[in-house]
């Protein structure tokens, strides 16, 4: 799998909305469109997601049944014009990638084959192992522990036929 072009900027990361997430920022998703608001504007046939900070929780996924619990939305960069949504109930495998060193080769919105290179760690006997994804679908959210000594991700992949596009329009 060839490098992905959102890992050439260190400061390339996406925009995380979360259903039920109280924020001064909303994403409001009607059909395949959505839109950023300052107050969250929803109807019977949209979703509202309060804007938080990626990358830092994953409370809105239950590890153990490995489902959505909350339904969120990542806007991709480098424009944040379009997006995945991924709905409450959604199946959801989580994929860790943990060592001295970690170097993922996948980023957001990325489709991915069983058996697909995710990354790379380097372990304490100083030995590079590759992590190969063991499902298939669209990866939707990387995970990275702020603790530790360790360098601790979780890749979050989903089947594609539950993930929804969405383009952001401007207002």
């Amino acid at each position: 799998m060839a490098r992905q072009r959102c890992l050439d900027s260190p400061y390339a990361i996406p925009q995380l909305y979360v259903e039920g997430e109280e924020s001064d920022t909303y994403l409001v998703i009607e059909g395949d469109e959505a839109w950023v608001t300052k107050q969250c504007l929803k109807s019977e046939n949209s979703v509202c997601l309060g804007k938080r900070i990626y990358g830092s929780s994953m409370d809105f996924i239950d590890l153990v049944e490995k489902r959505v619990v909350r339904g969120f939305a990542i806007l991709l960069p480098i424009d944040y014009a379009n997006g995945l949504y991924v709905p409450r109930g959604s199946p959801i495998e989580p994929i860790p990638v943990e060592g001295i060193r970690v170097s993922l080769e996948i980023c957001e919105g990325v489709k991915v084959k069983r058996w697909d290179t995710i990354g790379y760690v380097l372990t304490r006997k100083r030995e590079m192992r590759r992590v190969k994804t063991h499902v298939p679908g669209i990866v939707v959210y990387i995970y990275s522990s702020p603790t530790g000594e360790r360098e601790e991700d979780i890749v979050f992949i989903a089947p594609e036929e539950v993930i929804h596009n969405i383009r952001v329009r401007r207002k």
